[in-house]
C-alpha cells in the first residue's frame, strides 16, 4: 500500500508545480526580460523625456500658429515612441549579442533619436518664441570647425 500512496502524492505534486509554474510564467517571462533589457533603461528614459517635451513644444507651437490638434496629429507621438523603444531594443540586442558590446549600437542609435527630437524642441520654440535658435547653434558649431582655408593650406604641404 505505501507505494500507491506515495505515487498518489508524487502526482498531486506534480499537479501543483505545474500549477504553479502556469501561474507564475508570465511574472518569470517578464522578469527575464526586463533583467536582460535593464541597460536599455537610461536611453529610453531619455528619449521619452525628449519625445514628451516635443509633445508639449508641439502642441504650444501649434497653439501659436492657430492650428487644430487632432487626435491624429498627436497619435504620431505614441506612434513615435513605440518605434523609438523597439528601435532602441533591437539596437541593444544586436549591440550585445552580435558587436559584443564593442560597438555601442545602442548609444549611436538613440544619439540619431535625440539629435532628431532635439531639433525638433527648437524649431517648436522658435516658433512660440520667435527667437532663431537653431541657426544660432549651427553658427557657433561651425565657428568650432577648423577653416577651409587651413584645410587648403594642409592639403599643399
Amino acid at each position: 500500500m505505501k507505494p500507491i500512496l506515495i505515487l498518489n502524492k508524487l502526482n498531486t505534486s506534480i499537479a501543483a508545480l505545474f500549477k504553479f509554474v502556469v501561474a507564475n510564467l508570465w511574472k518569470f517571462i517578464v522578469w527575464a526580460f526586463c533583467v536582460y533589457l535593464l541597460p536599455t533603461y537610461e536611453m529610453i528614459g531619455v528619449t521619452i523625456f525628449l519625445l514628451l517635451l516635443d509633445y508639449i513644444t508641439g502642441i504650444w507651437a501649434a497653439y501659436k500658429r492657430g492650428e487644430v490638434i487632432s487626435a491624429k496629429k498627436m497619435g504620431v507621438t505614441i506612434t513615435k515612441m513605440m518605434l523609438y523603444m523597439i528601435g532602441i531594443i533591437a539596437a541593444y540586442v544586436v549591440q550585445h549579442n552580435i558587436a559584443g558590446d564593442d560597438i555601442k549600437v545602442m548609444m549611436v542609435f538613440t544619439t540619431l533619436i535625440s539629435v532628431r527630437e532635439f531639433k525638433s524642441i527648437i524649431e517648436n520654440i522658435e516658433t512660440i518664441t520667435g527667437a532663431k535658435i537653431w541657426s544660432y547653434i549651427v553658427s557657433q558649431i561651425t565657428t568650432l570647425l577648423p577653416d577651409k582655408d587651413f584645410n587648403k593650406k594642409d592639403k599643399k604641404d
